[in-house]
């Protein structure tokens, strides 16, 4: 057996041991250079690399080695010739100096194509871009953690990466980790199964310079990963190190959020982004058409923005069809072969409104299901769209309060009626929500009274 038969069957040991994402990380690129029966070199890119594998990963290593071999097997690493030769030199100075990695070491989970250049800034969202540009530029200093919320599509995630991105650009030391919420709690299942939570926490605690938390409300009610994130947290911050989050609400209305982590969330800086108006969506549209060499005519651009109503990643679902639709049977993009061969998206809406449409276009709007919104569960975030589609149906339809009543899954009309005061009172004062109720009314085909 070879040095390099025998690295390649440690790698594969390895990875059922750490993980295929730290053995890419860490060991993959390992060269092996030496091979005595009993003595192992390998070579790694850098004395950092060396220094980590043999803190983190050594003993493992060479209980693997000793396993495939079948009999002892000692491992050196080294990060150049000179250390071949001895490993007792002493470093010189600039060594110590931390050098820049290959990006895909640096970048942990980031979407190297999602900018700033690439986002389109409206009035919906310029606060929360202006926001993720100040963190880009000046990571730790003002804003940490940031915390960008809104409703699904809305470009959250577009503004994370292109804060790893743009600070990955500007400093070729850090190293940017991406994960959300749910593949963090994951990940910490698997390191406590395999007896690796050191590993684990040196990946976010140690090796990370930003983190970035995607979808923070799914560690609702997980307490065993709210308090391993928490503590993830304040090392990070303790250590001056940035941290984004994204949410589709803040903080205080995440159910089953410890408060502890509440409050340190709230304690950085909230941006909020909204649906994008129509001339942001247009924009959006033909920006992404342009990406894949879609001409898109403006009757079909104008039904595709009615049809979306504000969600950006429903836009690009459609966008995505069509160019596949295009290419299969070679015919020009109209609005006529967008109806004949997308009939469920493109079809006029009825001139009538009927409850159930209502319904699902509001559930839709706040990323809900129908079930949600006539269901009998309350929570904050189910009482804002349910007063709302109580207000919207009663507006845009003859139906009396004890009928909508029967509508909304068997309520008493007094409910209705309170939802429906509640929500047209709060809309003389409240800009937002008229906002909202326009948005999905457009999204219904109907004009607003």
């Amino acid at each position: 057996m070879d040095a390099t038969v025998l690295w390649n069957h440690m790698l594969e040991a390895m990875q059922k041991r750490i993980g295929h994402q730290d053995v890419e990380i860490w060991l993959r690129n390992g060269r092996p250079i030496d091979w005595d029966a009993e003595r192992l070199v390998v070579e790694v890119d850098n004395r950092y690399y060396r220094d980590w594998i043999t803190e983190n990963y050594m003993s493992t290593l060479c209980e693997v080695a000793t396993q495939i071999a079948g009999k002892p097997v000692d491992l050196d690493l080294v990060s150049d010739a000179e250390d071949a030769v001895t490993s007792e030199a002493p470093l010189p100075e600039h060594a110590a100096e931390p050098q820049p990695l290959p990006d895909h070491r640096r970048a942990i989970g980031l979407n190297l194509a999602q900018d700033f250049e690439s986002f389109v800034i409206g009035e919906c969202n310029k606060f929360a871009h202006a926001a993720a540009r100040a963190v880009a530029d000046f990571p730790a200093t003002q804003y940490n953690p940031l915390f960008i919320y809104g409703s699904t599509g809305l470009g959250k995630t577009h503004l994370m990466h292109a804060i790893g991105n743009e600070i990955l650009r500007r400093d070729p030391t850090a190293r940017v980790v991406y994960v959300t919420a749910e593949d963090f709690m994951n990940e910490m299942i698997n390191c406590l199964r395999y007896k690796r939570m050191e590993d684990f926490r040196s990946k976010y605690r140690k090796r990370a310079t930003v983190l970035l938390v995607d979808d923070i409300q799914f560690l609702s009610g997980k307490d065993r990963t709210q308090e391993e994130f928490f503590h993830t947290f304040n090392a990070l911050q303790n250590s001056n190190r940035q941290v984004v989050l994204t949410a589709d609400v803040l903080p205080r209305n995440i159910e089953k959020l410890e408060p502890r982590l509440r409050t340190r969330f709230e304690g950085g800086l909230l941006a909020d982004l909204q649906p994008p108006d129509r001339e942001t969506l247009l924009a959006i549209l033909y920006q992404k058409a342009d990406g894949q060499r879609m001409h898109i005519p403006k009757d079909l651009a104008d039904a595709i923005a009615n049809t979306v109503h504000g969600n950006v990643r429903e836009l690009e679902g459609i966008l995505n069809k069509l160019m596949a639709l295009r290419n299969f049977y070679n015919e020009p993009l109209t609005l006529e072969f967008a109806r004949a061969y997308m009939p469920s998206v493109f079809t006029p809406a009825p001139t009538q409104v009927t409850v159930p449409a209502i319904i699902e276009a509001v559930a839709r709007f706040h990323n809900l299901r129908s079930a949600d919104i006539t269901g009998n569960k309350r929570t904050r975030t189910l009482t804002r769209p349910r007063h709302i589609a109580m207000f919207l149906a009663r507006r845009h339809t003859n139906l009396s309060f004890p009928e909508l009543g029967r509508e909304f899954g068997g309520r008493d009309h007094s409910t209705i009626q309170h939802g429906y005061k509640k929500v047209d009172k709060e809309l003389k004062d409240n800009a937002d929500l008229a906002y909202k109720i326009r948005l999905i009314e457009q999204g219904l085909q109907i004009r607003s009274s």
